[in-house]
Order: C-alpha cells, then structure tokens, then sequence
C-alpha cells in the first residue's frame, strides 16, 4: 500500500513540474482558480499545449486514484451518493442567471441577498446552494455569503445581461459558446432520465428494451414518442433549441478543430462531396468547409433542425449557402440515401452512439447501399477503453496508451468523460458508445470493414475517428 501511495505522489510532483515548465518556457503565469477566464487569458493556450496537456492528464488519474486510496471508503461511497446534488445546484445557478449577475457586479462579487432578488427567488434557499457549489470551489465566496465569479463557474458565461436574458430567455444562449446549455441540457433532461435507470433495468416491460422510444429518459418524463419527437413537441422549445447549442458546447469540450485531426480531409479532391449524416446544425460541416473549402458538405438531418441549422450557418459562415459550400436537406437515415449523386465521405460524428445495435447497424446498411468502391466512412464517437489491460486489435492506430503503474489504464477519474457520455446515450435513446472491438463488429455486419482508427489523445479521453471502407472494395 505504502508503495503505490509512493508512487502516486511520484506521478503528481512530476506532473507538477512539466506543468510548471510549460508555463515558465512560455513567460505565462500558472492562472489562479480565483480569476475568471477571459478572451485574452494567454495561460487557454498553454494549458492547450499536448505535453501540459499530458501532465494534467496525470496529475487529475493519480490526485483522484490518491484520494480514492486514502479517504474512507464509506465517505467516497457516500459522497458519490449524493453527487446528484451538484448536478441540481448547478442547473440552479444557470438557470438563474448567477453567473451573469455576478459578471455584472465585478471582482467585488455580490451579496446573496442581492443575487437572489435579481433572480427573485427566496435568499436563504439560494446560499445555500452557491454555498455548496463554492465548497466544490464553483464560485467563491470572498466574504460570508457574498459570491464572486472565478475560473470555473466563468465558462458558462452567456456575454449577455440578466435583464437581457428575463426578458428573451428563448434567445439565451444563441451565440454563445454552448456550454451553458451543454451543462443545462445534463442537469435538466439528462439528469432526470438518470434517475430512472433502476426502474429501467429492472421492470420486466423494459428491461430488454433497446427502441428509442422506451428509453429510461421517456420512462422518466411518461411519454412514448422517442426522444426527437419529444423535444419537437410545443411545450419543448426551449429544450430543442437549447440541445442544438449544447451539441455545439459538446464540440467545445473537445480539442480546438478536433475533426480536423486524425483523418486526411485535404488528400480530397476538389468538389468531394461530404454528406454529414444527421448532421445536426452544421457545426461539423461549418469547420470543414472552413479548413478546406475546396470539400462541399451536405447537412443531412430532420425538418426543424435543417430549419435551425440554415439559419446557425448564415450567422456563423456567411456565403456559404449562396455559394453551396454547405447544402441542408431534410433526410431521415433509416431510408436510402439520394442516388443521383456520388459520394466520398459519409461522416457520422455523434450518431451511432445514439443507437442500440439492432438500429446502428440498418443506418449503416443504408449508407453501404450508397457507397460506391471508393466511399470512406468517418465515424467519430467515444471508444470505451477498458479499466484493465486488454488486448490489441491489429488496425493501424487502433493502440491506446499505457499509463504508468499504479494508475487504472484508462486513467480512472481523469477519464470519465466517454462513460458518461456512453450512459447519457442509455438513458436518452438506449443507445451505447462502444468499444473498439464491438464497433469493428457491427461495422463488419454492415458491409464496412475499418481501416484505420485516429484515437485523440491516445487515452479515448476525447473522441475518436473510425475510418472504415466497403468490404467489397478491397
């Protein structure tokens, strides 16, 4: 025990060092927890630096791994029992607006009191819980129940005033970076989905249930309609349209450009068609286009998102439309896809995970009827590593890396991301995201043989790339 208790303080004081260095190297102050982010905050671009990167990466495995060994277990157990908590508060403060009030009140911060009137809801309830946010070190409190923004709770910063907001609480979070939404969609639709997953498993009804409509978010809210014709229904506007942002904040989590790494866009040919399959409001087809115009995408996706995404994209990359850079089509991608048209790439970032396999593999049948010899699939999803060594599979990149010992190798809780995310897709559609060898599974079962993997940073931390082509092709 007093060994590996050694050797995860090893981890972390040489994490500590590379991070320190990276900073040092570039004349930029390590920022304080206390400030909040701004546009010109140098030390984004450092903490962006793959090796400073790397060294956190480490530091947050072995800090958790160290608190897990030393804490007593019933406290570790108890604390993740009632995490829910955080969620709720947190959806509290974005609903509320704290995070602009505070902006607007200065570094000073401002009391509850103050806060909750302009929020108008009761005082005593609100401290209580910036209080508990604030312990989880979301906020600060500079003096006794007085509340200032910081590091963290400045994220999700919409720019826009709390009047502006109470008064066009539709348009709250247009044109912001999406991670206001992203954080209020987990703790509103997400979080009470999450809340059914007992009842889910276990009632003989749903227990072996994998349609979309019978998901344990639909058990949660008693409806039966599947998650997209809820959240299209009258009452959900503010749902659907928050989701739209939020899937843009998804993309935010992810390293800048992160679909532009991995597999070779530009090794295209001039005029290559991309059809982004269920491709939301265009926010994947938009940084395409914008690093390689000479590609031209096709936004596949349902009536009232195509109606969103045409206007997401006339805001974020003007002439494109005009142009027919970027094309919207209403499609759904159970049926076949247009056949007066050749394809190159049919790319699907974020939709198989939202399928159990029985559906994955008829949207993957679809677009093998589709392809032509020369068709590519892009894939981009989460590849669930295991916590244990597993065996490699023999595609080219297919290798995740190996953390040194004592640390889980997946990097235990500085890791969580894909997990959650593959429970998330439980819980929204019975959906799943896979691991490596069920994906190259399903995809054989569709005619698609995988031929090379881009795994992000190496530890499935991020999302990854599966580039697959015809079987018959090769």
């Amino acid at each position: 025990m007093a060994a590996a208790l050694r050797s995860l303080l090893s981890i972390i004081q040489d994490s500590v060092q590379r991070i320190e260095d990276g900073f040092e190297q570039r004349g930029v102050a390590f920022p304080s927890l206390d400030v909040p982010v701004t546009p010109a905050d140098a030390s984004v671009q450092v903490l962006q630096d793959p090796q400073v990167q790397e060294a956190s990466l480490l530091l947050t495995a072995a800090a958790s791994q160290l608190i897990a060994a030393v804490q007593p277990p019933q406290a570790t157990a108890f604390n993740a029992g009632t995490s829910y908590y955080l969620s709720a508060s947190l959806r509290t403060a974005i609903e509320l607006n704290v995070v602009e009030i505070l902006r607007e009140a200065g570094p000073q911060g401002l009391h509850v009191r103050d806060i909750a009137a302009k929020a108008n809801v009761d005082s005593t309830k609100l401290s209580r819980i910036l209080c508990y946010l604030a312990t989880h070190h979301i906020f600060k409190e500079v003096k006794p129940d007085v509340y200032a923004n910081n590091r963290i709770s400045s994220i999700w910063d919409t720019g826009k005033t709390n009047s502006d907001i109470r008064s066009q609480p539709l348009e709250k979070y247009d044109g912001t970076n999406g991670i206001a939404a992203l954080i209020a969609h987990c703790a509103d639709e997400d979080y009470k989905g999450a809340g059914y997953i007992v009842e889910h498993l276990t009632d003989p009804d749903t227990a072996f249930e994998d349609s979309m409509e019978r998901s344990p978010m639909m058990l949660a809210f008693k409806s039966d309609e599947g998650v997209w014709s809820w959240l299209e229904q009258p009452w959900n506007v503010m749902r659907l349209k928050r989701f739209g942002v939020a899937m843009d904040g998804v993309s935010k989590m992810q390293p800048p450009d992160s679909i532009l790494k991995g597999f070779d866009w530009a090794s295209l040919a001039e005029g290559s068609v991309v059809v982004d399959v269920g491709g939301g409001i265009g926010v994947s087809s938009i940084t395409l286009v914008q690093a390689h115009p000479h590609l031209q995408c096709i936004v596949q996706d349902r009536p009232l998102v195509v109606e969103q995404g045409r206007i997401h994209c006339a805001q974020t990359l003007p002439g494109a439309l005009e142009s027919g850079k970027i094309t919207y089509e209403e499609h759904d991608f159970f049926t076949a896809q247009p056949s007066d048209r050749s394809v190159s790439v049919f790319l699907l970032k974020q939709i198989m995970h939202d399928w159990s396999n029985r559906y994955a593999l008829r949207i993957l049948s679809r677009l093998r009827e589709a392809a032509s010899p020369e068709t590519q699939l892009v894939i981009i999803d989460s590849i669930i590593p295991h916590t244990c060594p597993a065996d490699e599979i023999s595609i080219p990149g297919a290798k995740f890396t190996t953390p040194p010992a004592p640390l889980l190798a997946n990097m235990g809780a500085a890791n969580t991301a894909p997990y959650f995310t593959d429970l998330s897709m439980y819980v929204h559609f019975n959906g799943m995201e896979r691991k490596l060898e069920q994906s190259v599974e399903l995809l054989k079962k569709a005619g698609w043989e995988v031929v090379q993997v881009h795994a992000s940073d190496g530890s499935g931390r991020y999302l990854s790339q599966i580039v697959a082509v015809p079987i018959a092709a090769r």
